[in-house]
């Protein structure tokens, strides 16, 4: 037994008082651990969820705008045009937009990525706090099915941002060059291009449209069910 004196009074700290102090310390790390486990990862996965569909919205809007851009280019090309100034205008500012849409995209690309690495990170740290080691290892191995996949997923969205970018600026020589010389010649002698960018643009928006999907099925596949 140990005497301390506390404010003017002998405190006894017996040998049971001390082993109950170091046994709190534990408990309190143990505790932490498990409220991580129901709170921490949740928010996490939420986070991570999030990110990747606003990712798959943003490159949805610069798919779609660039269809928009393409089909304001091939109006003017291969229709008369009453009003080809006022066209113009139209499809210059559409193509501005489009432009600031496809930046948005591969910003929000970047983003996800960076959500997915916290993820996988608290997940991992998770998975070590199983103590039955079987099904520790079977958390391990859907940990990594969960990041191969994702791997999968924003390397079609990259690629899918990626491929727009070329087709956009090619896209947008065209329109500049309708601005150098705003006649129905010079519409005339784009027709031939406005054919070639309606075959490309088909091929590319039905592999940026898969890439969606297929984001958008590997997101829904991490989210908890709600009741």
């Amino acid at each position: 037994m140990r005497k301390l004196i506390a404010h003017g009074g002998p405190f006894v700290l017996t040998g049971a008082f001390v082993l109950s102090g170091l046994l709190v310390i534990p408990l309190i790390a143990v505790t932490q651990t498990a409220e991580r486990s129901r709170t921490q990862g949740l928010k996490e996965t939420d986070k991570f969820v999030k990110a990747g569909g606003n990712t798959s919205e943003a490159v949805a809007t610069a798919k779609l705008q660039t269809q928009k851009t393409l089909d304001a280019y091939n109006a003017l090309v291969t229709q008369p045009s009453k009003n080809m100034k006022g066209d113009y205008k139209k499809l210059m500012k559409s193509m501005d937009t489009m432009n600031d849409q496809a930046a948005e995209a591969g910003r929000k690309v970047d983003q996800m990525q960076q959500a997915g690495d916290i993820y996988f990170t608290g997940r991992a740290e998770t998975i070590k706090n199983i103590q039955d080691p079987q099904l520790q290892d079977r958390a391990k191995q859907r940990l990594v099915d969960s990041q191969k996949d994702f791997g999968g997923v924003i390397e079609s969205l990259r690629e899918g941002a990626k491929a727009l970018e070329p087709f956009r600026k090619e896209l947008a020589d065209q329109i500049t060059y309708l601005g150098s010389d705003l006649t129905p010649s010079a519409m005339t002698s784009l027709k031939p291009n406005a054919e070639q960018f309606n075959a490309r643009g088909s091929e590319l928006f039905a592999k940026t449209d898969k890439a969606i999907a297929s984001a958008n099925a590997y997101f829904q596949s991490l989210r908890s069910a709600e009741g």
